[in-house]
């Protein structure tokens, strides 16, 4: 019986930190990595390559989001004019909250800083993702946000009044989003 406390702390200190989020289904759309106790992807090193090698993205496991599990969220529709200067129409966005997303990765009262696939970034706190509730778009009126549009997927806030408060939304509305760093 002395063995078995060893051996039980043994086998659940041994299990991969990537294996407590749902296994993905599909292609990753989304990539949450930093500060979250979530995950379900790999660590990535320097030299891994490919976009996020591009970026200079590297973690030591993050939380991968294929398209079946981001549809399987709450989803939210957010309905704003967008899109750009002389050429803006009302465009209805959908998908879960960032908030949830976050939740999710293990990352609730974090900053996040999606990164867009060119390199673009904004930091959002926390305390902005609570009190606005952005969603990570996913679709544009009913369709699938390709790579290429705003996709595949889009920090959206929802509509306000207040001049200051938008303009400081408008450059954390990031498109294209290849990455989410959380802190």
């Amino acid at each position: 019986m002395r063995l078995a406390l060893p051996f039980a702390v043994l086998l659940s200190t041994s299990m991969p930190a990537w294996a407590e989020m749902p296994a993905l289904q599909g292609h990753v759309l989304l990539t949450l990595g930093g500060a979250v106790t979530e995950t379900n992807l790999p660590a990535r090193g320097e030299d891994d390559g490919g976009l996020l090698g591009y970026l200079e993205v590297q973690h030591d496991g993050a939380a991968g989001f294929d398209a079946a599990m981001l549809d399987g969220m709450d989803q939210t529709k957010i309905t704003i004019s967008y899109g750009p200067e002389g050429n803006k129409r009302d465009i209805a966005f959908s998908g879960p909250r960032l908030s949830d997303v976050m939740i999710m990765a293990g990352a609730e009262g974090k900053a996040a800083t999606p990164v867009a696939m060119d390199g673009y970034q904004s930091e959002i706190p926390w305390d902005s993702i609570a009190a606005h509730q952005p969603i990570v778009a996913t679709h544009a009126d009913g369709i699938p946000m390709g790579i290429g549009g705003y996709g595949p997927t889009m920090i959206v806030f929802p509509s306000t009044d207040d001049a200051d408060l938008a303009q400081e939304q408008s450059g954390q509305q990031v498109w294209a989003i290849a990455y989410i760093g959380i802190e």
